[in-house]
C-alpha cells in the first residue's frame, strides 16, 4: 500500500523545491523512482520506459499555462509526451558524456534551498521530515536534483559556447536602431446600416458555435491543513519563552551607534611612515591645545570627502572599519580624540561625537511576537507529519474526503460553481482549479494534496459537474448581431482604404487621394521599433514595408485593432550607425545575438538526438 501512494503521491512541497533548480525543461515523472511492477510504458526510448503515470503528470502541469485557452486535448497529450521524449534522449547524451555534479557541489546547493532551512541554516530534521512527506530518502532526492544539474549543465554547455561575429552584431545594431519616417491617413469606421437576415445570423451561429458556449463549471467540496491553525494549538510556557528571549535578545533591539569624526594622514610607503606618523602626533598635540577638530580636519585631512564636512564620517557600521580602528573607537568615550591609529589607508585621529546607546525591548514587548514564532517552528514538523497522512487518507479513501477529515479533525468546505478561468475564493487560485479540472479528479477521485501560500495542503474532490453546454440562438441574438455589424463595417473600411491605396500606387499624389476621401493627412512622422506614440499595427506594417525606390515613397496599408484602416507612404529608411552606439548596447546586442544562436544550435542538436534516437510508443489497444 505504501509503494502505491509513494507512486500516486505529487507532494505538497516536492515541486516548489524542484521548481528552484531553474532547469530549462520540466521536471515531469519526479516521483517515478520506485519500481513500476507490471505497468506497461507508454513510450521506451533507448531502452528507457516512460510510464503513462509520468505522462499524465506532465499534461495535468501543461493545463496550467493554458488556462482560458481554447486548444485541443489529444494534441496537447500528444505533444506533452513528445516532450518527454525529448528531455530524455538530452539526460541519455549527457550521461554518454559522462558529465556529473560533485557531491560536495550537490550538498552546497540543497543546503543552499530556502525550504531546507531555519533561520536562514540547513535544518537537517526539517530536510528529512519534508522528504519523508513525499515518501522519498535524501537518497533519492539527491539522485533526482543531481540528474536535473547535469541536464542544465549540458544545455549550458552548447549555449554558452555560441559567439556573434562583429558583422552580426553591426546588422543587428543597424536593424535595431533604424529609422522610418512616414505619413498617414486613417480611414474611420461607419456605422453598418445593412440589415440581416434571421438565416445570415443563424449561419453564423452555427458557424461559430464554440463562441456561443456556456463554460464548463464544477463544484468541489476541500479539505485544508493549515500550519497556522496547528501552531495555535501548540502550548510554550513562559520560561521557554524567556529563554529563546535570552538566547535571542540582540533581534529585539537595536546595536550600539557611534558617530565619528576623523583627520587622515596618509602613508604612501617607504620611509614616509614615520613622517606620516609624527605628523599625526603633532596635529593630536594641536587639538589636545584646544583647537577646533573641524577647522584642523578642514585644513589637515588627507580625506578629501570628509575634510570638507570638518572629518564627520556620520555613523558608522563596526563591520565597515578595520580591525585597528575599530578596536580605538571601541575605546573612546564622547567627545574623545585617540591617538594615531594606523590602517591600510594611513593614520587616523578619530574623535566619537555622538554615543547612541544599545536598545533592547523588554520581554513583555515582544512576547507575543516569540509565542507565535515557537509556535510556528514546533509545529512544523506536525505539519509534514499529517500531510503525509492526508496524502495517504485522500489515496486509500478515493472518493470521499470523509475519512482524511475525521483523520486529521479538518472541515469540509465546499466552493463554486467556478470555471477553468475563474472562481472565487479557494477557487481563485489556480493550483486548485487545474486540480479539479483534471482528469483523475473530473472521474470522481480525489486530488492529490496542493501547496497552497502560507503553509497550506488542500485536498478536493468534485461535487458538482457542469459540462460546457451551447447557448440557444435567442440568447445570443442580439450579440451575433451586433459582430456581423462590425465585421460589415470593418468590409467597407478595408475596401475604401484599397480604393485609394490603389490611386496612391497609379500616381495620385498621397495627399490628393487622402483629400479625395474626406481624410485628412497626419504630418510625416519619423520613429524607431517600438514606438508607443503611433498605433503599434501601423509601425509594425511600416518596418515591413519595402525601403523607398529612387526616391519614390512606398504606400501600403494595415487594418488598426480598431478596425479602422491606416493607408500610409513611407517616405524614408535611415539605417542605424554601429561606429555612434554606445559600447554598453553593442555589448548587449552581442549577448543577445549569443543566446539566439546558442539557442538555434541547441534545438537542431536536439532534434538530431531525436531523430538518431530508438523510440517505440505503446501501441493502442484494440
Amino acid at each position: 500500500m505504501l509503494q502505491a501512494i509513494r507512486d500516486r503521491a505529487q507532494g505538497i512541497f516536492a515541486w516548489i523545491m524542484l521548481i528552484l533548480i531553474g532547469v530549462p525543461f520540466g521536471l515531469w515523472g519526479i516521483q517515478n523512482y520506485m519500481d513500476t511492477g507490471k505497468e506497461k510504458p507508454a513510450v521506451v526510448v533507448n531502452g528507457h520506459e516512460i510510464f503513462d503515470r509520468e505522462v499524465n503528470q506532465a499534461y495535468e502541469r501543461s493545463l496550467t499555462s493554458l488556462m482560458g485557452i481554447d486548444f485541443d486535448e489529444k494534441q496537447l497529450r500528444q505533444e506533452t509526451l513528445e516532450r518527454l521524449v525529448q528531455e530524455e534522449v538530452i539526460v541519455q547524451s549527457a550521461e554518454d558524456e559522462s558529465l556529473t555534479i560533485g557531491d560536495a557541489e550537490m550538498r552546497g546547493f540543497i543546503q543552499s534551498l530556502p525550504y531546507f532551512q531555519t533561520d536562514g541554516k540547513f535544518d537537517k530534521d526539517k530536510y528529512k521530515a519534508m522528504l519523508s512527506s513525499q515518501g522519498m530518502n535524501p537518497e533519492q532526492f539527491t539522485a533526482q536534483v543531481r540528474r536535473a544539474l547535469v541536464m542544465e549543465q549540458y544545455q549550458k554547455g552548447i549555449l554558452d559556447s555560441a559567439f556573434a561575429t562583429q558583422d552580426q552584431v553591426d546588422t543587428l545594431i543597424r536593424l535595431r536602431n533604424q529609422e522610418r519616417e512616414i505619413e498617414y491617413a486613417t480611414v474611420p469606421l461607419k456605422p453598418s446600416t445593412r440589415a440581416f437576415t434571421d438565416a445570415e445570423i443563424e449561419a453564423y451561429y452555427r458557424e461559430h458555435l464554440a463562441d456561443f458556449r456556456n463554460p464548463e463549471k464544477v463544484s468541489i467540496e476541500y479539505v485544508v491543513l493549515a500550519l497556522e491553525d496547528l501552531a495555535k494549538e501548540v502550548q510554550i510556557g513562559d520560561d521557554e519563552l524567556r529563554r529563546q528571549y535570552e538566547e535571542h535578545k540582540a533581534n529585539f533591539g537595536t546595536e550600539e551607534r557611534r558617530k565619528l569624526s576623523h583627520i587622515l594622514i596618509p602613508v604612501e610607503g617607504g620611509d614616509k611612515d614615520t613622517a606620516a606618523l609624527a605628523k599625526a602626533k603633532t596635529v593630536r598635540e594641536r587639538l589636545a591645545k584646544g583647537e577646533d577638530f573641524a577647522k584642523v580636519a578642514q585644513e589637515a585631512s588627507g580625506d578629501p570627502v570628509s575634510a570638507k564636512q570638518g572629518g564627520d564620517l556620520g555613523f558608522m557600521d563596526k563591520s565597515a572599519m578595520e580591525e585597528s580602528f575599530a578596536q580605538a573607537v571601541a575605546a573612546l568615550k564622547p567627545g574623545e580624540v585617540s591617538e594615531p591609529v594606523k590602517t591600510s589607508f594611513g593614520y587616523h585621529l578619530i574623535k566619537l561625537t555622538e554615543l547612541v546607546p544599545a536598545q533592547i525591548k523588554p520581554f513583555d514587548a515582544v512576547k507575543s511576537e516569540l509565542l507565535k514564532t515557537a509556535q510556528h517552528n514546533a509545529a512544523e514538523n506536525k505539519f509534514y507529519d499529517l500531510g503525509q497522512t492526508l496524502t495517504e487518507q485522500a489515496f486509500e479513501h478515493p472518493d470521499s474526503l470523509e475519512a482524511a477529515a475525521q483523520q486529521l479533525k479538518l472541515k469540509i468546505e465546499q466552493a463554486g460553481p467556478f470555471t477553468r478561468e475563474a472562481g472565487e475564493g479557494v477557487a481563485g487560485e489556480e493550483k486548485v482549479r487545474t486540480a479539479a479540472f483534471s482528469t483523475d479528479v473530473l472521474n470522481g477521485r480525489n486530488s492529490d494534496p496542493i501547496e497552497l501560500e502560507g503553509e497550506k495542503a488542500l485536498v478536493l474532490r468534485v461535487k458538482a459537474h457542469q459540462p460546457a453546454s451551447d447557448k440557444p440562438l435567442a440568447e445570443v441574438k442580439d450579440g451575433i448581431l451586433a459582430q456581423l455589424r462590425d465585421e460589415d463595417a470593418r468590409r467597407e473600411a478595408r475596401k475604401q482604404a484599397d480604393g485609394l491605396l490603389q490611386q496612391v500606387k497609379a500616381g495620385k499624389p498621397f495627399a490628393e487621394a487622402a483629400k479625395s476621401a474626406g481624410l485628412a493627412v497626419n504630418k510625416p512622422a519619423i520613429f524607431k521599433r517600438g514606438e508607443d506614440k503611433l498605433p503599434a499595427t501601423l509601425v509594425g506594417a511600416a518596418f515591413k514595408t519595402p525601403r523607398p525606390q529612387d526616391g519614390k515613397p512606398t504606400p501600403n496599408s494595415t487594418e488598426l485593432d480598431t478596425g479602422e484602416v491606416a493607408i500610409f507612404n513611407l517616405l524614408t529608411v535611415k539605417d542605424g550607425v554601429p561606429s555612434s552606439t554606445d559600447p554598453k548596447e553593442a555589448d548587449s546586442a552581442r549577448q543577445f545575438l549569443s543566446r539566439s544562436l546558442g539557442q538555434r544550435e541547441f534545438t537542431a542538436f536536439a532534434a538530431r538526438l531525436r531523430e538518431l534516437a530508438d523510440v517505440k510508443f505503446k501501441q493502442p489497444e484494440s
